[in-house]
């Protein structure tokens, strides 16, 4: 959970996601977006076989964090599993903390986004942070999003909020960032999709990782430790797989518009 979050966006959203449409267009998008989709669609069905297990491997725990070189297209993605211990982020009243959900779901959008043909660099593959104070970890985070060739970046949270009832994903772009606000848009189009939630809106926000991102930054709350179905939900590994699939369909939806 990102600090001080507003949830005033998500209860009465406000979207200009058409006004994303400024961004250059190299290539037929129509065409390119269902390229993507075809991919996602096979990556999904992967994630959701008749076994119900996962079925992509998982970074190794605690491996080194490299920096791979881009793709032929240049579709390097970073994605950030956000806190890690001694921070374990937010806590739901039944002492679930949301640093290992993140974690568990930062590796399965990883895996998606491999299969779809992304490269992707992981600020974090095991349990712990970057470093030792919040200061240097979140230094050493914005050090690897400003990689040469990123593309884009995307930072996976749970939420929480004083109101139980408040439930559902939510997803913040830096305000005034149309590539940005594009990418949110795309994002959480998906994820409500692929959970089978209603429609939501992209939220503007001015958090560390979506102001230190060279590249279009999106953060993925997914979902309320502080409301007990989301609790439930967010522990659940078919709704983990869920949620990646939804955020990697999007990642790859908004890539296929913009060329």
């Amino acid at each position: 959970m990102m600090k001080q979050k507003s949830i005033a966006g998500n209860l009465q959203p406000r979207f200009a996601g058409e006004e994303a449409g400024a961004m250059e267009k190299q290539k037929t998008p129509l065409g390119r977006f269902y390229d993507w989709l075809g991919v996602l669609l096979a990556v999904c069905l992967i994630m959701f076989s008749l076994t119900g297990k996962i079925l992509f491997a998982p970074a190794e725990e605690d491996a080194a964090v490299s920096a791979p070189a881009a793709t032929s297209d240049g579709s390097v993605i970073v994605v950030d599993a956000g806190h890690g211990l001694p921070d374990g982020g937010a806590e739901s009243p039944g002492g679930v903390k949301e640093a290992g959900l993140n974690l568990a779901v930062a590796k399965l959008v990883e895996s998606g986004l491999q299969d779809a043909g992304f490269t992707v660099i992981m600020t974090r593959t095991g349990k712990n942070a970057l470093d030792k104070t919040k200061r240097e970890d979140m230094a050493a985070r914005r050090a690897i999003m400003r990689t040469d060739g990123v593309s884009a970046v995307v930072s996976i949270h749970m939420n929480k909020f004083r109101d139980p009832v408040v439930r559902g994903p939510m997803v913040f772009y830096m305000k005034g960032s149309a590539k940005g606000e594009w990418l949110a848009a795309s994002v959480i189009e998906n994820v409500c999709r692929s959970i089978g939630d209603p429609k939501r809106n992209a939220n503007p926000g001015d958090y560390y990782v979506l102001r230190e991102s060279v590249a279009p930054a999106v953060i993925v709350e997914c979902g309320f430790l502080s409301n007990p179905a989301d609790e439930r939900l967010l522990q659940d590994k078919a709704h983990q797989e869920k949620l990646a699939c939804g955020i990697a369909a999007g990642i790859a939806a908004y890539f296929a518009a913009d060329r």
